[in-house]
């Protein structure tokens, strides 16, 4: 199981302090990280100086690539966006042309998570504010047809593309045009599985109640679902739990739980933990008793510390 993580935590924050990042977070847990993972949306250019950071440290880069323009719509909410079919009319060729030549000069194996949680009802390229039953998910395995091919027009065969759906949550619409395997590019076009999910109880950020989720609850469908639609190495590309308080359980408890039941998931080769004091406070040092769990399960040489190709190749 190789150790991933999203961080922006003071110190230990990347891109913002570079390398220092990096170090920072690896000193907080004790262990080095095989991969980095990190947002751009379509105003960014191909982030080479930060993949270069990433590669030469001796970890993997895995960019979040978001279908949206952050200087326009800061907060992610736009309801009126035409960005998939303005891809699909060639009106964005000449950025997706750039951002595959950026990643092909950088070389080594590069992980892109493009249009993640697309099954959710929150991000603007997602099937739910793109027709949902009416060709929603089409729109979108589309979509992603067509940047991945223009990708290997360009010659970038170093990246590796992560297909990532959200585990099951009160805004994971339920109907059956949205069922995940509608999105499906096909084999060709994904070369990582990916899942997000997280225990939110006992509040959101929004004031909304949600349930108490251990491990299974968050990933147990998605993962089986996925293990059924193809043979693909699996990562959880966002994870995290607040603090909170369960009858005797805390977060804590729930760190030592995940750890443990990741064992007997195993096409789950790597996971990255979501660093970030946002909607809760998700970061693995939310409290003493928490950093202190987290630490001891990633002792385990189980957790890995370097890239390695799932398929051996």
């Amino acid at each position: 199981m190789m150790i991933g993580a999203f961080t922006h935590d003071g110190d230990a924050s990347f891109p913002a302090n570079g390398e220092a990042g990096l170090l920072a977070y690896e000193r907080l847990i004790g262990r080095k990280l095989a991969q980095v993972l990190w947002f751009l949306t379509f105003d960014d250019p191909f982030p080479m100086q930060a993949c270069r950071t990433v590669i030469s440290h001796g970890s993997i880069p895995q960019l979040t690539w978001e279908l949206f323009w952050q200087l326009a719509t800061p907060s992610n909410d736009d309801t009126t966006s035409t960005g998939l079919d303005d891809v699909l009319a060639h009106k964005h060729d000449a950025y997706i042309d750039a951002f595959a030549a950026g990643a092909a000069a950088c070389g080594d194996p590069i992980l892109i998570r493009f249009l993640h949680e697309f099954n959710g009802n929150w991000h603007p390229w997602g099937g739910f504010k793109n027709g949902s039953s009416v060709g929603g998910p089409e729109r979108v395995k589309a979509v992603w047809k067509y940047v991945v091919d223009r990708f290997r027009a360009a010659k970038a065969n170093n990246v590796l593309w992560l297909w990532c759906p959200h585990g099951p949550t009160a805004d994971v619409p339920t109907e059956a045009w949205n069922d995940m395997e509608n999105y499906y590019p096909g084999d060709d076009y994904v070369d990582w599985f990916g899942m997000d999910g997280y225990n939110w109880y006992p509040k959101d950020h929004w004031g909304g109640s949600r349930p108490f989720q251990d491990f299974d609850a968050v990933f147990k469908v998605v993962y089986e679902r996925l293990v059924s639609l193809a043979d693909k190495p699996i990562a959880i590309s966002e994870m995290a739990s607040g603090e909170f308080t369960y009858g005797q359980l805390t977060k804590a408890d729930w760190i030592v739980d995940t750890f443990t039941r990741m064992r007997s998931y195993p096409a789950l080769k790597m996971f990255s933990w979501y660093n970030i004091n946002k909607e809760l406070d998700w970061r693995v040092n939310s409290s003493p008793a928490a950093l202190a769990a987290f630490r001891g399960m990633l002792a385990d040489p189980f957790f890995e510390s370097s890239y390695t190709d799932p398929s051996g190749s």
